[in-house]
């Protein structure tokens, strides 16, 4: 209710107060992968199986990779970022710290996915060449 009013008040174009605040570092510079990864859940270690080895790949398509784990935000390289955990879990609508989702958001902040499933990088390619038609299906398949 209080974004509508705002949106009203200020004139905001539809979409631009759902924006991510936590991830405008990366905004107009590439799509991010955001990984909420749930410590009791199996998984992360299906979708750390199904990115392993493709860090080249997704800096070849301008696709940075986050995971959000143990209250911490790492990047692919397992480095820190200066982004807290509970911020972007809430920036993106995230899920519970014990439960797995994958957000991918594009390079003007709007998401693009949610999967609850882990998501293969074929797929996230497909996304990304499909448009904004793409991706809102999330019963479709992921691998």
């Amino acid at each position: 209710m209080l974004k509508s009013l705002l949106k009203e008040l200020v004139g905001a174009s539809s979409g631009v107060l759902e924006r991510c605040p936590s991830l405008l570092p990366f905004r107009n510079k590439c799509h991010v992968l955001v990984l909420f990864e749930g410590a009791s859940d199996e998984r992360p270690e299906m979708q750390e199986d199904l990115l392993e080895n493709q860090q080249d790949a997704l800096r070849s398509h301008d696709i940075a990779l986050l995971r959000v784990a143990g209250g911490g935000v790492f990047s692919s390289t397992d480095s820190p970022v200066e982004i807290d955990a509970d911020v972007i879990r809430h920036d993106l609508n995230g899920p519970s710290p014990e439960e797995f989702e994958a957000v991918l958001v594009d390079r003007e902040g709007a998401v693009v996915l949610r999967s609850t499933k882990p998501v293969s990088l074929p797929y996230l390619l497909d996304l990304i060449g499909a448009g904004s038609g793409a991706g809102k299906n999330p019963s479709s398949s992921r691998f």
